[in-house]
């Protein structure tokens, strides 16, 4: 087995273990996994593609100078989310500073997680729903349903009490399915390994 295969097959965990280590070749295969699932999910925060592409970029350069303190116990996800939220809060902050307001999310330019040809419409149009629910909803259904997360780690990554994630959650699955009926909870089950293989898994 080739060396790209072997490497390809390996868990996010071992990955970030062999990138503490000194491996940079593994951290560059963690950054592919991740650069499109993080875009989608940072893009509701702001106001255009090159602000979410460029927060990308920061978050895997500050993941790369940190990659020591990563917790091999803990989900290498976990961990990438709950950096990725705090720059984007930071972005906030320093936004509502220079223009005085914070910049208005643009969801309708938002690319979609599910529609890179793989013929699920059905994950494509929950995904279109969930996005006009609001960044917070679309955030957590994302990162339950997108990317498998269990209530902790999203209430790690969102900075949240566990209570707080259950209460959004339940909110955002009860205004999906508003939207688009009763098998909308049982879409996004269904179609999240779709979203997460659109997303460039």
């Amino acid at each position: 087995m080739a060396d790209e295969d072997r490497i390809a097959e390996k868990t996010d965990e071992e990955l970030a273990r062999e990138a503490r280590g000194g491996s940079r070749r593994s951290f560059e295969v963690l950054a592919c996994r991740y650069k499109r699932r993080l875009f989608v999910y940072l893009r509701p925060r702001l106001a255009s593609d090159q602000d979410a592409e460029d927060l990308v970029q920061e978050t895997f350069l500050k993941l790369f100078r940190n990659i020591g303190s990563y917790d091999p116990a803990y989900r290498f996800s976990t961990w990438l989310y709950t950096s990725a939220n705090r720059l984007a809060i930071d972005s906030f902050r320093k936004s509502a500073v220079e223009r005085g307001r914070l910049v208005a999310a643009r969801e309708r330019d938002i690319p979609d997680p599910a529609s890179r040809g793989d013929g699920e419409a059905g994950a494509s149009s929950v995904w279109d729903a969930a996005r006009s629910l609001g960044a917070d909803r679309y955030r957590v259904l994302w990162l339950r349903y997108g990317e498998d997360m269990t209530v902790e780690e999203i209430a790690a990554v969102l900075g949240r009490s566990r209570l707080a994630v259950r209460v959004l959650l339940h909110r955002a699955r009860t205004s999906l399915v508003g939207r688009l009926g009763p098998d909308a909870g049982c879409a996004v089950r269904t179609k999240s390994d779709a979203a997460r293989q659109a997303a460039g898994d």
